[in-house]
């Protein structure tokens, strides 16, 4: 069913791109019928690790696992609008029982390992009116619950659901997952994602990416983030493989598995880039060339087929058959994007929120290196007076967050879901310039937009990540500055110039006072990164309060000769 677009822009909104069609394709199946199509794709496959080994599963296969794990659902007590906590790392079991409660009208609850391994069972349930909790078999094991409505993922049906939490209003019939939005800063906040909205999601990607059943998608960051189950449900609608993977064996599961479809954060595709500017100086020149031999080639298809093949070790890395590659959750670097160009990798970078789903990309014939790509579909995004990214899909992607009777600020009673990023459309182009809660505040009341700054300090190579401190979190303005390797003077004084090249640039009130070098991984075990693998500007902050405590006075002239040694760590002034 086509679903018309709404006409009318509210007060205030420009930028918003007419769309004279349609918004937007709703699949006329509903999605709670997603299971069926299993059957009706039975030739098509599902890989995933069983231990060190890879298990592959036709989806013929995967619908009579589906519905043995209705039958012990039922046998359990869930039926529809049954809240079920799934507390699990990525396994078959996690994806079977998804799709099981999908069948049933019950609504899971995607608990993220990484924040709920040590909450007990009973608070989980306080908090989101749980009936059922699922664990991992090793984490069920750990904890020996004793309560009778938890039980193994793998054997749901040992358990007995509670009865319902009083005070807990039933969050709607469309409402058929809770999940958690993930961002650099404050609480993850609790979404209930809309089935309508998510059917009408799958139809448009497919379309848009041009997936056919000789693709198999790479799943590996944690299922718990929707944006991943989403892309499960993609290919169990659309009929093409699934390759199931979790952090720990990426790139040993990418060149095992060989995907055709590579979804991932900028951190993923940068290993091409370090390893391509490893190469041994002879090797990296006769490299250099030979790509810049590529660019006299006309055609874009054959262009990539050369450079595909020239550059075959690196594409390797991928399993050798990855024809798209997609990157979000944080802007790429630009040279990162250049790079895989001329290399030959298909590589776009898109944006997109777990509120809204995709709202822009740049997909091939139409990209802009730097940008965030097209809206998903014309008149769907739009800019607020206050430079505010907004998006409007018909039906949402989301209905709201849970317990939480009226979220005005993000889901606006004029039918706009505010992104808190800010951004200009250029064309029919979308730039980010920021985050509204990222604006940093100086003592001096200047305010300092750091996303800018810490893109221009992150494509230097040597740089990991850089992050920007100052206001709350730091007495001065701060570059915090991850390194690949430890910070030698060569490096150290590279940076020094390019803080004082970015401070030219600025008001004095807004410069960057203080550059902190730490060879200290940013990971999301240590914490400093989230689950998506983007910074986490408070964890950051927390782990280096104590070189971030004092003032630090600036000189803003380079020096002019390399220093003769490199300070300690964290102690360094921006020059």
């Amino acid at each position: 069913m086509r679903v018309p677009v709404r006409k009318g822009q509210p007060s205030g909104v420009r930028g918003a791109i007419p769309n004279s069609e349609f918004q937007g394709v709703q699949d006329s199946q509903d999605f709670r019928d997603l299971v069926d199509f299993l059957a009706e794709h039975s030739g098509r496959e599902f890989w995933y690790y069983r231990g060190r080994e890879i298990v592959r599963r036709g989806f013929g296969e995967v619908h009579a696992d589906v519905l043995a794990a209705c039958a012990a659902l039922r046998v359990a007590g869930v039926g529809p609008g049954t809240h079920v906590g799934i507390l699990a790392g990525n396994s078959y079991e996690w994806i079977v029982t998804d799709l099981a409660l999908v069948r049933l009208r019950a609504v899971s609850v995607a608990l993220p390992v990484d924040t709920h391994r040590d909450t007990a069972p009973e608070e989980l349930r306080a908090a989101y009116d749980l009936r059922l909790l699922l664990m991992s078999r090793a984490e069920y094991t750990r904890r020996a619950p004793a309560q009778p409505w938890v039980a193994p993922l793998d054997a749901p049906g040992d358990a007995t659901v509670a009865p319902p939490c009083p005070g807990h209003p039933a969050p709607g019939d469309d409402v058929f997952t809770l999940v958690f939005s993930s961002g650099s800063s404050g609480t993850p906040k609790c979404v209930m994602m809309s089935a309508r909205g998510t059917a009408a999601s799958l139809g448009e990607y497919a379309r848009q990416l041009r997936l056919t059943a000789r693709d198999a998608i790479f799943v590996v960051l944690p299922l718990t983030a929707f944006p991943q189950r989403l892309m499960v449900y993609l290919a169990v609608r659309h009929g093409f493989d699934i390759r199931l993977a979790d952090v720990p064996r990426l790139h040993q599961a990418l060149t095992a598995m060989a995907p055709t479809v590579v979804v991932g954060p900028p951190a993923f595709f940068e290993t091409v880039e370090h390893r391509y500017r490893a190469l041994p100086a002879a090797d990296r020149r006769r490299a250099d060339r030979l790509r810049r031999l590529t660019r006299l080639i006309p055609l874009r298809t054959a262009r990539s087929c050369v450079r595909r093949r020239i550059f075959a070790d690196l594409h390797a890395l991928f399993g050798g058959r990855a024809r798209l590659l997609l990157t979000g959750s944080a802007p790429a670097r630009v040279t990162t994007l250049r790079l895989m160009e001329e290399l030959g990798f298909p590589l776009y970078e898109f944006y997109g929120m777990t509120e809204a789903g995709v709202i822009s990309w740049n997909l091939p014939g139409r990209t802009r290196h730097g940008s965030a790509g097209r809206p998903l579909l014309p008149g769907t995004v739009g800019i607020a007076p206050d430079g505010e990214v907004l998006v409007r899909h018909d039906p949402p992607r989301s209905t709201g967050y849970y317990g939480v009777a009226a979220a005005t600020d993000v889901y606006r009673p004029d039918g706009w879901t505010a992104t808190g990023d800010l951004g200009v459309l250029d064309g029919p182009y979308l730039t980010l310039t920021g985050r509204k809660k990222s604006v940093i505040i100086t003592r001096a009341g200047h305010k300092l937009q750091p996303e800018p700054l810490e893109r221009a300090l992150a494509e230097r190579p040597e740089v990991a990540h850089a992050v920007l401190l100052g206001g709350e979190h730091a007495h001065v303005v701060t570059a915090v500055v991850s390194l690949r390797e430890p910070p030698h003077d060569a490096v150290r004084t590279a940076l020094d110039r390019a803080v004082a090249d970015l401070n030219r640039t600025l008001p004095e009130p807004g410069r960057i006072a203080r550059l902190l070098c730490t060879d200290e991984e940013f990971t999301a075990a240590n914490g400093l990164l989230t689950r998506t693998l983007k910074p986490d500007r408070a964890a950051i902050a927390d782990h280096f309060r104590q070189q971030l405590s004092g003032p630090a006075p600036v000189r803003q002239r380079p020096p002019a000769a390399p220093r003769r040694h490199t300070p300690p760590q964290g102690t360094g002034d921006a020059r």
